[in-house]
């Protein structure tokens, strides 16, 4: 009698997230069902007209279970989707890294429009670029979100590093490229710079520890329930092999043809991407109804 007393009130709140709360609400509704189907057991009535007259007597529950629901959504909301403001450090760094990326556009769009030469424009602009991504990714690292705690420093300036190589692999090819290299001695030059990325890049996914803000149990039950695992690890895969091939096809296109035309690859990936994550909401929201 109790499993089927359980399996009824689980049922009854089968659509609200698991609290404390609800836990010990739910407790207390089995033991009063208990209760009384004990009590009318004793008077005479057999188990099953028992249990049909105690749940009959418990009343319409939909009132209880809408309230419930409401408040645990405006819990999670309150929780999952409040804003973390920059400190100072942040600040700075981003400021710094959009002021060295806006001068280096300035500066490579004068070139152009005064030379009209992509390889002067280019000489104008990556040096800025150069500075100023490892300092967007340093900080994007170690910043604090609403749903994760910032990198450890030490790892955040490696991911910086490995970054920073892959994009001085990158322009040194450039470089080597508009001055009538062989495609096989760019790329040979550029496969060390990819190497040592690719290990450290490995390295650093593989040691990595989780900085998700799971402090209460009532956040990992929340994303436990409404989250979809499977989904989002199909979904980072798809996104990861995207961008990988962008990556590819960008060198490739200009190397092979023109780089008036390689920027179109970054367009297409970003318009796939955005595909995919509406393919992917779309569908966890189809599974949540």
């Amino acid at each position: 009698m109790k499993d089927r007393i359980k399996k009824h009130v689980d049922h009854l709140f089968a659509d609200i997230y698991e609290t404390k709360q609800l836990s010990e609400l739910k407790e207390e509704i089995r033991g009063n069902l208990l209760e009384k189907i004990n009590d009318l057991i004793a008077k005479g009535d057999n188990a099953n007209a028992a249990f049909e007259k105690a749940v009959s007597d418990l009343g319409d529950m939909s009132e209880l279970v809408d309230s419930l629901k409401k408040a645990s959504e405006t819990k999670f909301n309150e929780a999952m989707f409040k804003q973390v403001p920059l400190d100072k450090k942040h600040v700075i760094g981003y400021t710094i890294a959009s002021v060295c990326t806006l001068l280096g556009l300035m500066l490579g769009g004068i070139a152009y429009l005064q030379y009209e030469d992509l390889y002067r424009t280019l000489l104008f602009a990556v040096p800025f670029i150069l500075v100023a991504a490892p300092i967007f990714i340093y900080f994007g690292l170690t910043q604090e979100t609403v749903h994760d705690y910032g990198m450890n420093k030490r790892r955040a300036l490696s991911y910086s590093i490995a970054s920073e190589i892959i994009l001085l692999g990158a322009a040194f090819s450039g470089m080597l490229y508009f001055q009538d290299r062989t495609l096989p001695f760019i790329l040979i030059t550029f496969m060390p710079f990819v190497i040592v990325a690719a290990i450290m890049f490995v390295y650093l996914g593989l040691t990595e520890k989780s900085r998700t803000k799971m402090d209460s149990e009532w956040a990992k039950q929340w994303i436990s329930y409404y989250s979809d695992p499977q989904s989002y690890a199909v979904s980072g895969s798809i996104s990861g092999a995207l961008w990988i091939f962008c990556i590819g096809a960008f060198f490739l296109v200009g190397f092979m043809w023109s780089w008036k035309y390689s920027w179109i690859t970054f367009v297409v990936a970003v318009g796939c991407q955005l595909l995919i994550e509406a393919y992917f909401a779309a569908r966890r929201k189809k599974q949540s109804v």
